[in-house]
């Protein structure tokens, strides 16, 4: 257990997590003690960290607060990453964002979402049919945590899996935490090409169908740029696979760790997406969040954060804010409240939220429905967890039924 005297600013990051995958001690006592923290990352670069709900609700909807990246000398954790592809949704604001936001938007409603549960269930049933019949105990994540995503992006972007995997590989190197800056450049430069094959597949084909087809389209009719077309190719490649392994890996754990919930959701699978609201709030796939840059000087409490300086948001001082959350520490899938926070605010909240939605309820119920008494097969205080990467998660699960 960490005690207040254990930190001190400026804080260097990763952080270590709390037990079980909770939120690193570290950001309750910067909510606490230094609402606006100086945080050293694995850059060098020194960045803000706001760790208050309200502060991370102004961070993500004021436009003081930038999400261009793209500029030589911007705050990154380690190298020139995917932040630092231009064009892409994530790196623009204003009216920009919102003309690809609108391209993309009628691919990400809720009802856009719902369609596809029955192709996350076809392809989750195959990956248990195979672990039914395979080892047991088994890793649930190299079973069934990480593949699934991989599957189901493939067919929602219509790409082949081999590129897609290989797409992954180098993502998992631009997301590192321990690697050097080339080795991220690398990576970088390996997805951007990659983005390049799958878009000039697309055209050759004339594929516009799906997310990707409908950028490319909107290329070739003049609504988006070459530059904006690529960029935000790449960050849908980015976003549409690796992030879902992390809450449906770590969920899986803690659904575990509380069967009496576990089993009211199984009894009853109405309860499933209030599971997967609290599996959302209780964890985030990532622990920092990726920086924002201030475009003009601002004080916030008494902390002057200076024009050009980075402000990163941890999604996890706002889904633990006890001012907002009653015992947050508390896993609870009865729990009310604003349940969306871990999704973002502002222009730029998630655009998979409702996606995300469904493949873990959908992926949940399927795994549960076929494995009622699954538990994990080593005390769930030696699972291990990578920490080295920004999407955190167990590195392995071990299962049995």
């Amino acid at each position: 257990m960490s005690r207040v005297n254990d930190f001190s600013p400026p804080l260097r990051y990763p952080f270590a997590l709390g037990r079980h995958g909770t939120p690193p001690p570290v950001i309750a006592w910067a909510r606490k003690h230094h609402p606006v923290c100086p945080v050293i990352l694995p850059s060098g670069r020194q960045v803000w960290m706001l760790t208050r709900k309200d502060d991370i609700t102004r961070l993500l909807t004021d436009p003081v607060f930038s999400r261009d990246l793209v500029y030589p000398g911007a705050p990154r954790f380690v190298g020139e990453d995917f932040t630092a592809v231009p064009g892409g949704i994530f790196n623009l604001d204003g009216a920009d964002h919102a003309r690809i936001r609108h391209v993309l938007a009628p691919h990400f409603t809720p009802s856009a979402a719902a369609r596809h549960a029955e192709m996350i269930a076809r392809h989750a049933e195959g990956l248990l049919d195979a672990m039914e019949t395979g080892p047991n105990p088994v890793d649930l994540v190299e079973a069934y945590a990480a593949p699934l995503p991989l599957r189901v992006s493939c067919e929602v972007l219509g790409i082949p899996l081999q590129q897609r995997a290989a797409y992954l590989d180098a993502f998992r190197t631009q997301t590192s935490l321990v690697v050097t800056a080339a080795d991220v450049a690398a990576a970088t430069a390996a997805t951007l090409d990659l983005t390049e094959q799958i878009i000039k597949g697309k055209r050759a084909d004339g594929d516009h169908s799906g997310p990707l087809g409908e950028l490319v389209r909107a290329e070739a009719e003049g609504v988006i740029s070459d530059e904006e077309l690529h960029g935000t190719a790449s960050y849908l490649l980015v976003t549409g696979s690796e992030p879902l392994v992390p809450p449906l890996a770590t969920g899986a754990v803690t659904l575990m760790r509380h069967p009496d919930q576990l089993n009211a959701c199984v009894a009853e699978e109405e309860l499933w997406p209030r599971a997967v609201d609290e599996v959302l709030r209780y964890h985030h796939n990532g622990v920092l969040g990726l920086p924002r840059v201030a475009t003009e000087d601002i004080t916030l409490h008494r902390v002057r954060i200076a024009a050009g300086d980075g402000v990163c948001a941890p999604m996890l001082g706002a889904t633990w804010d006890p001012r907002h959350y009653r015992c947050p520490e508390k896993f609870d899938i009865h729990r009310t409240g604003d349940m969306t926070a871990t999704f973002g605010a502002g222009p730029h909240f998630c655009l998979g939220s409702a996606f995300a939605r469904v493949f873990l309820t959908t992926a949940y119920a399927a795994l549960f429905r076929r494995f009622p008494d699954l538990f994990l097969a080593v005390p769930e205080d030696d699972l291990p967890w990578q920490t080295e990467i920004q999407l955190i998660r167990p590195a392995r699960v071990p299962v049995c039924w």
